[in-house]
């Protein structure tokens, strides 16, 4: 069975809305979790008196915003402010906590090129793939002389990222960076399966011709694209498309509320990958 956490205060008729991460918090769990899942996003001016006043005006918990205010003004305030919420709410155990103070830190001792890609893999990881993206391009436009490790795998998640929108070609050209930089067969596989999506079957054999360096890795790129596709013909989704053509084919079909739900549901998540 799950922890179980007493819920505090009330729901805030006004979310408060952390803007560098692009979440809005409705309550004081919530702003607890979020704390818990992104300690690396936090810094000095994320964590201020001004959300100390909103836990007490909109959550209705006037006794921890006035804690929460004077940690604000400690020598530490993140860790401080952290520290106080936590051991008010109760939210994690005392283990979790020290985790969370740990990476905050680490976070206070890693300059602006480390949080930045923080920030993009953290979007990245919330399939907020534009918003990644953004963060991705102005590390690598802004930021010079970084360690080629770091860049590496920051050319190699702005692939996976790419990727997600569908701008193939854009994606080969990041995760050929990455290989460039940091020599992993990840990065050479992630290449060839944005070059294969990109050009087409025959564009892709043409290329690969002209890429003799590659084959070995090719090889087993086609085995990942065979279990890709039986996992493909095993999943939920396909079963709904077969299951749409057979009633098509026999005169039926799905109800509207099935075909509105799945369409709803592929709108959302597209609007969320696309959000800026």
């Amino acid at each position: 069975m799950g922890r179980v956490y007493l819920c505090l205060g009330k729901n805030a008729e006004v979310p408060w809305y952390f803007e560098r991460a692009r979440a809005h918090i409705w309550n004081v769990e919530e702003l607890c979790y979020f704390v818990q899942e992104n300690a690396w996003l936090l810094e000095p001016d994320v964590l201020d008196e001004k959300l100390a006043a909103w836990v007490g005006e909109q959550c209705g918990l006037p006794d921890l915003a006035r804690q929460l205010f004077a940690s604000s003004r400690e020598k530490e305030p993140v860790t401080a402010f952290v520290g106080t919420l936590f051991e008010y709410t109760g939210y994690c155990t005392k283990q979790q906590e020290q985790q969370v103070e740990k990476i905050l830190r680490i976070n206070e001792s890693s300059g602006e090129a480390q949080r930045a890609g923080a920030r993009g893999d953290y979007f990245l990881e919330s399939r907020k793939f534009a918003l990644a993206i953004r963060e991705y391009d102005g590390l690598i436009r802004e930021f010079k002389g970084m360690d080629p490790a770091f860049l590496g795998r920051v050319y190699h998640n702005l692939g996976v990222a790419c990727a997600g929108l569908f701008w193939f070609e854009r994606a080969a050209d990041a995760f050929w960076q990455a290989w460039r930089l940091l020599r992993t067969k990840e990065s050479a596989l992630q290449f060839l399966a944005a070059k294969r999506l990109g050009l087409g079957e025959q564009g892709y054999v043409a290329f690969l011709a002209n890429t003799p360096d590659l084959y070995q890795i090719s090889l087993e790129f086609e085995k990942r694209m065979e279990a890709c596709d039986l996992a493909w013909r095993e999943s939920e989704d396909a079963a709904f498309i077969l299951h749409a053509g057979e009633a098509r084919r026999d005169g039926g079909g799905l109800s509207a509320n099935r075909l509105s739900e799945r369409l709803s549901a592929l709108e959302n998540d597209y609007r969320s990958c696309t959000a800026q």
